[in-house]
């Protein structure tokens, strides 16, 4: 089934672009992951979350959620939460007549898809004309040099068999400000490094949930560089880097090589260096546009769509040799 535009990933900046393009009257479908979240729509779920829980807190709530805080039970709640968004942004398109589809995609060509879905054991060719990568960031720990990393990441929090009693996030934006109220909620003494954010929706959330706000490394016992670490120091988990949602796209495929952090370099209006494929939102590394709000990034793309810029070096006819 063919398609005027496919927009993979459900960053913030793909809501816009699904938005836009069934305003204009395109055949649209939305490829939504199963299990590659964005860190935007994984902050919504736990904004969702947290602000839930803070609801008639009191004192034997707070001693009950303290008691049963196991890391498998904030993995059950953070996956409930994302299903409720999820399921919201899909009622939302399927108003605006987008069609949905959940599941992974790769490239097969620069205007054909595969979509692979674990839930349903199927896969289904996609053809669409033009193509936008929005697939957002992922937070994990920074890389020291040999490969050592001293703290740790973020999924490593909700995999063990019991929570730490004292925990110290860093960075992360919004995704690690709701992780940290999160933790807090369920007797966590949590402290949050948060310097550019400080001030927040989430943070402001965080603080509710009593987190310990802090904007330098040595209020929690690290040294400047971040690489010091106290002995008295809680339990750390690093969201300082993000990387791009790329590298399960099979982009070399179609001649598009992300960069160190997996985000992707486009030329105006977001375009890539193939023609009819877009990356927009957080996934792009470089562009004159990034600095762009999602609803103007989306307008751009959309002004690309209807004009197309001809490439002649991208012409297959080939032409006749000089006779001698």
């Amino acid at each position: 089934m063919r398609y005027d535009i496919a927009v993979i990933g459900n960053d913030e900046s793909a809501i816009e672009m699904l938005f836009a393009a069934a305003a204009s009257h395109q055949r649209t479908i939305a490829i939504l992951p199963e299990s590659r979240h964005s860190s935007w729509i994984v902050a919504q779920a736990l904004r969702r979350l947290v602000g839930n829980l803070l609801i008639d807190r009191n004192s034997a709530r707070r001693h009950y959620f303290s008691s049963v805080a196991t890391p498998r039970l904030l993995r059950r709640l953070i996956g409930s939460s994302l299903t409720e968004e999820t399921n919201e942004l899909v009622r939302m398109l399927e108003r605006q007549g987008v069609e949905i589809q959940i599941g992974e995609a790769q490239f097969e060509s620069p205007t054909e898809l595969t979509v692979s879905s674990a839930a349903t054991c199927s896969r289904s060719v996609i053809a669409a004309n033009n193509v936008i990568i929005s697939t957002g960031m992922r937070h994990t720990a920074m890389h020291r040099p040999l490969g050592l990393v001293p703290f740790h990441r973020p999924e490593s929090l909700l995999c063990g068999v019991t929570l730490p009693e004292r925990l110290s996030i860093l960075g992360g934006g919004s995704f690690g400000a709701g992780l940290a109220a999160l933790c807090s909620l369920f007797g966590v003494r949590t402290h949050l490094l948060a310097r550019d954010n400080h001030s927040s929706a989430m943070v402001e959330l965080a603080r509710d949930s009593e987190v310990t706000i802090v904007q330098h490394p040595c209020e929690i016992g690290l040294a400047q560089d971040s690489t010091g670490l106290d002995q008295s120091v809680a339990d750390v988990v690093d969201c300082r880097r993000a990387l791009g949602f790329t590298e399960h796209l099979n982009l070399p495929r179609i001649g598009i090589e992300p960069d160190e952090n997996g985000q992707l370099w486009c030329t105006s209006q977001f375009e890539t260096w193939c023609s009819g494929v877009f990356g927009i939102g957080e996934v792009v590394g470089f562009s004159p546009e990034t600095a762009l709000r999602p609803l103007l990034q989306a307008e751009r793309v959309m002004q690309r769509i209807a004009h197309p810029i001809t490439r002649p070096h991208f012409l297959t006819r080939q032409i006749p040799a000089a006779r001698v």
